[in-house]
C-alpha cells in the first residue's frame, strides 16, 4: 500500500531543481505531491487530509484539524521556531528537524566570515572595484585566524561542526552551553566549557548557535556586547531575533567590538537601508549561510530515512516537541 507525502514549500525558498531531486529519489511505496505557497486553502488542506507524512520548508502549519493522518511534521531547516510546538503535542504529532543536515554548511560560512574580517577582505576587493590599489596600508590591522580563541554559544550540531574546523586552524575553543557538556564530547572536540561571562571577555570570535525560543530571544545584546574584547568579532547565524540588531550597530559605532557577520535579521527580508550594511568591518548575507547542494542532499536524505523510519514502526530521530 502507498503512503502519501506531502511537501509543503515556499516557492521562492526551493529552486525547481530542488524539486527534481526529491522527485528522483523519493523511496519505493511512497507518493509524493508538492503544495506551493500559492496553491488555494482548499487545495492545500485536501492533500493534507491524505497525507501519512508532512515535510515543510520556510513556512508555518496551522491545520491540525484535517491532518488526522499525518504520523510525522518533518522539517528540512535547523529551526522550528515558526511553529507552535504546543499544538503538535495536542495533535500527537512528531515535530523533527533536519538532524543537522545544514551544520556543516553553516559551519563553513561562520570560519569564512571570520576569515575575511581578519583579512580585510571587503576593504581590499571594493578598493579595488573603485580603482584603488590600496596595497599594505591595514597590515598593521589585519589578523590571521590561526590561534584566536572561538566562543562557541550552544554546542549544538552546528556549534560542534563550527569547533571541529576551529581545530584545523589550531584554535582554542571555549563552548557555553546551558547543559553539561558530557567529558568525551569535550576531549573529542577539544573543547572547554566555561561560564559565558569569561568566553564573553576571552575569547576573540564570538558566535552563537541557539534555537529560538523565550529564553534566547535577544540574548546578545548590549550588555553581552559590553563584555566583549574591542577587537572580538560577532558571527550571527542562528535565528536573527537572538540578537538585539540596534544593540549591535551601537556596539559596532562605539568600537565595543571590532566587526561582525551577520546572516540573520531580526525581520527578513531586512530593510534595504539597515545601518550594518555599507561597513567594511560586516560582512551580510541573506539568511543563506547553510545553504548549499551538500546541504540540500543531506536534507532530503535525512527527511526520507526519518518517514521510512516511522513507516516501520520505530521512532523518528532529531524530535523537537517532545513525542
Amino acid at each position: 500500500m502507498t503512503e502519501n507525502i506531502v511537501y509543503l514549500l515556499r516557492e521562492d525558498h526551493t529552486p525547481v531543481e530542488i524539486i527534481e531531486n526529491f522527485k528522483r529519489h523519493l523511496p519505493d511505496g511512497f507518493s509524493l505531491t508538492f503544495s506551493s505557497d500559492t496553491d488555494s486553502d482548499e487545495k492545500r488542506r485536501g492533500l493534507i487530509t491524505e497525507a501519512d507524512y508532512i515535510i515543510v520548508y520556510g513556512r508555518s502549519f496551522g491545520d491540525f484539524d484535517v491532518a488526522k493522518k499525518a504520523k510525522i511534521f518533518q522539517v528540512l531547516s535547523a529551526g522550528y521556531d515558526r511553529l507552535d510546538l504546543d499544538a503538535f503535542n495536542k495533535a500527537g504529532i512528531p515535530v523533527c528537524n533536519n538532524g543537522g543536515a545544514n551544520a556543516p554548511t553553516v559551519a563553513e560560512n561562520i570560519i569564512l566570515f571570520s576569515l575575511m574580517l581578519y583579512h580585510k577582505v571587503l576593504l581590499h576587493h571594493n578598493g579595488l572595484q573603485n580603482g584603488e590599489w590600496i596595497g599594505h596600508v591595514n597590515a598593521m590591522s589585519m589578523y590571521e585566524l590561526r590561534g584566536k580563541q572561538i566562543g562557541i554559544i550552544g554546542l549544538g550540531n552546528i556549534g560542534r561542526q563550527v569547533a571541529g574546523i576551529a581545530k584545523g586552524f589550531q584554535c582554542p575553543v571555549v563552548v557555553h552551553d546551558v547543559v553539561d557538556v558530557p567529558d568525551a564530547l569535550k576531549k573529542e572536540l577539544s573543547v572547554q566549557q566555561v561560564p559565558l561571562d569569561e568566553l564573553l571577555a576571552t575569547s576573540d570570535v564570538v558566535t552563537a548557535h541557539v534555537p529560538l525560543d523565550a529564553s534566547t530571544r535577544g540574548m546578545m545584546n548590549k550588555d553581552v556586547f559590553k563584555k566583549m574584547k574591542n577587537s572580538a568579532l560577532y558571527i550571527a547565524a542562528s535565528r536573527g531575533p537572538v540578537t538585539v540588531e540596534a544593540d549591535l550597530i551601537a556596539a559596532l559605532d562605539q568600537g565595543e567590538i571590532a566587526g561582525a557577520g551577520v546572516d540573520v535579521f531580526e525581520d527578513e527580508p531586512t530593510a534595504t537601508d539597515n545601518p550594518l550594511f555599507g561597513r567594511e568591518n560586516v560582512i551580510v548575507t541573506p539568511h543563506n549561510a547553510g545553504t548549499s547542494v551538500d546541504t540540500w542532499t543531506r536534507r532530503m536524505e535525512f527527511a526520507f530515512a526519518n518517514i521510512q523510519r516511522v513507516s516501520k514502526g520505530e521512532k523518528p530521530l532529531a524530535v523537537v516537541n517532545g513525542l
